[in-house]
């Protein structure tokens, strides 16, 4: 991982006056102030190792030079050479403690860039103790004192971390990393940086970012990476992607001055789509970079430094719309963005937790990781910070996790000389997402078996909250489900009735054990039924329960948009009890149905009911599984 941009916490010492009542030097040695100057004039022209030959020759013509200590300090950070520019500041507070206040924020400073925690709030205290301070620099320290307190808590209770090196078919002795990975956890994208002239030794000016592509053989390994090639790759920089939940569209990062967002598309021989400047989200004044989608492919999250943010780079994101446009870009607000840095936003494949990278909420230092969740009225959880060792006092960022919700993936350079690899380390339960399966197949015409242009969802019965809505182009689809929660799943197009399922959640259900289930679309014509699996009674009685309104209220929507329809609503139960007693509750049930529907307007003459009790089973009585099939209500066309 990359190391923390030292040159945001230090106060600048040499464009600020030391001295507020004459503006004059410390010192009158005439040499050592040319030395000085000299130095400055070097530091304007970022020649910072001739700034310090000068300057280390002027506090050696005099020793008492406490601004060329403090100018010393500086330019070793701006080189990153933490060590010295401490020794540099010490220096100048032992010729004069209170010289030149801010000495201690930098050190402060300093100290948290090395992860020296108890030294940096010991620094952070003193320069709190001045009065004088500027009120902004004022709560800058105190927030990254705040910060070393968590720290030094967090390392106190550590949490299970253990990364694993994923293998030598994804990572080389170049640096890998942003990981991406499909819902089944089979296809991985990653970007290296590799050498623009494999001819040439030379690192510096001689790499460039591309797409690779991996997928996890039957036994578990990872194969060797493939360049994805053009025209995704170029010879300019691509990174930071976002792969759909079926694998087959990837979002990414493009940056020529400003960054923007394109997309791409797995063609069906299996090549990838010219590249699409995505509209309405890029822009060439700002960047917007890091996408990450959706599992349902209908909202994109990304960063940008757009105006109306909280700090310099903030999370947005922007739904796709039913024309298939993208919405305006909209702030994820304050609870997710602060006054500093949000980056590498990744939402899991249940559509309801976010994970991402922050330099401005409290953690160890750098960018820390964070998560948050989605409630049902839409708002976002306080982020919880990952904890110790998973955040350190570096730059932590680029995670995702996968579809159980039991793994995270991420690039680390823990082996300096193998570079920046990628790793997998399992979750602990308290940071996990909600863990999710998914439904797989094709969406066919039920006459002809063609596939099917159509749209699909997954909603939650207990709230009607909507978790998953899409469009399928080729009638192949996608939808991750999450667990522990009961769902609704509607498959429909122009033209046919509309499919229902449902789907119990409750409890684990293994990602490795997906749904796949190819769905048939009956054409709208007279005599067809469809099966309302969402419609539920109490027991032995025809009061529809709440879980039923969203059925419902589709079947109402159904019927509105498809006005000269006729239908029969059949009631149906299995060979349990009496047979009378069955008869007279399948049809109170049908006609509680027809009671919904005339209550929201669709006309009574377009409706019957009529009780079948056991006389239609669709499956054997002699299991539960069969009874609950048999116990049904059916919607069938009468007229047109």
């Amino acid at each position: 991982m990359k190391k923390l941009a030292l040159s945001i916490f230090v106060i600048f010492f040499i464009v600020q006056q030391v001295d507020a009542q004459n503006g004059k030097l410390s010192v009158t040695n005439k040499r050592a102030v040319e030395l000085y100057n000299k130095a400055a004039e070097s530091y304007e022209r970022y020649d910072f190792e001739s700034a310090v030959k000068s300057l280390l020759e002027s506090v050696d013509k005099e020793p008492k030079f406490i601004e060329a200590y403090l100018m010393l300090s500086q330019v070793f950070q701006e080189m990153r050479l933490v060590d010295n520019a401490i020794d540099a500041a010490n220096k100048a507070v032992a010729i004069n403690p209170d010289f030149y206040p801010s000495i201690y924020f930098n050190l402060g400073n300093f100290h948290l860039f090395k992860g020296d925690y108890q030294n940096a709030i010991n620094n952070f205290d003193r320069f709190l103790s001045y009065k004088s301070i500027r009120v902004q620099t004022k709560k800058l320290a105190e927030k990254r004192k705040s910060c070393c307190e968590f720290a030094i808590e967090a390392i106190k209770n550590p949490v299970p971390f253990n990364p694993i090196n994923i293998g030598k078919g994804v990572n080389t002795k170049l640096d890998e990393y942003w990981p991406s990975l499909s819902a089944d956890e089979n296809t991985l994208v990653i970007t290296s940086n590799i050498p623009r002239d494999s001819l040439l030794e030379q690192v510096r000016y001689n790499r460039q970012e591309d797409f690779f592509i991996s997928h996890r053989s039957s036994d578990g390994i990872w194969e060797k990476t493939k360049s994805m090639g053009k025209p995704i790759n170029t010879p300019y920089n691509e990174g930071a992607q976002s792969i759909t939940a079926d694998g087959k569209k990837m979002y990414y990062t493009v940056c020529r001055g400003v960054c923007n967002i394109f997309s791409s598309s797995l063609t069906s021989d299996g090549t990838w789509s010219s590249p699409v400047r995505v509209p309405n989200i890029n822009s060439s004044k700002f960047s917007n970079k890091q996408p990450s989608i959706s599992p349902d492919g209908r909202t994109l999250y990304f960063v940008s430094n757009r105006p109306g943010g909280s700090g310099d780079y903030d999370i947005w994101k922007s739904n796709l719309r039913e024309d298939e446009t993208w919405s305006a870009p909209e702030n994820l607000g304050d609870t997710i963005n602060t006054e500093g840095n949000e980056q590498s936003p990744f939402i899991h494949f249940d559509n309801q937790t976010l994970y991402f990278a922050s330099d401005g909420h409290i953690g160890m230092g750098g960018h820390d990781l964070y998560f948050s969740k989605l409630n049902e009225a839409g708002k976002w959880s306080i982020p919880k910070n990952l904890g110790y060792p998973i955040n350190t006092y570096r730059d932590e960022d680029g995670l995702i996790v996968n579809a159980k919700g039991t793994a995270a993936y991420y690039s680390s350079d823990r082996i300096p000389e193998n570079g920046r690899d990628i790793y997998t380390f399992n979750l602990y339960p308290d940071i996990r997402p909600i863990p999710s399966s998914y439904l797989t197949g094709t969406i066919k015409d039920a006459v002809t078996g063609f596939p099917v242009k159509a749209s699909f969802n997954l909603i939650e019965l207990a709230n009607k909250h909507e978790i998953m809505k899409s469009t399928s182009s080729d009638g192949s689809y996608l939808v991750c489900i999450p667990t522990e929660k009961s769902y609704a799943f509607y498959a429909s197009a122009t033209g046919y009735l509309f499919y229902s399922d449902h789907f119990d959640m409750k409890g684990e259900h293994s990602i490795d054990k997906p749904f796949k289930k190819d769905i048939l679309l009956d054409p709208i014509k007279v005599n067809q039924t469809m099966v309302m699996r969402n419609i539920f009674f109490d027991t032995d009685s025809s009061a529809l329960k709440p879980e039923s309104i969203v059925e419902l209220n589709r079947l109402v929507d159904f019927l509105a948009v498809n006005k000269t329809l006729r239908i029969e609503i059949g009631g149906h139960t299995d060979n349990q009890g009496i047979d009378s007693y069955n008869q007279s509750l399948s049809e109170k049930r049908a006609k509680s149905v027809v009671d919904y529907l005339t209550s929201h307007q669709i006309e009574t003459e377009r409706l019957k009911w009529f009780g079948y009790g056991k006389l239609k089973p669709v499956a054997d009585n002699k299991t539960e599984e069969g009874r609950t099939q048999n116990r049904r209500t059916e919607v069938k066309i009468t007229g047109m």
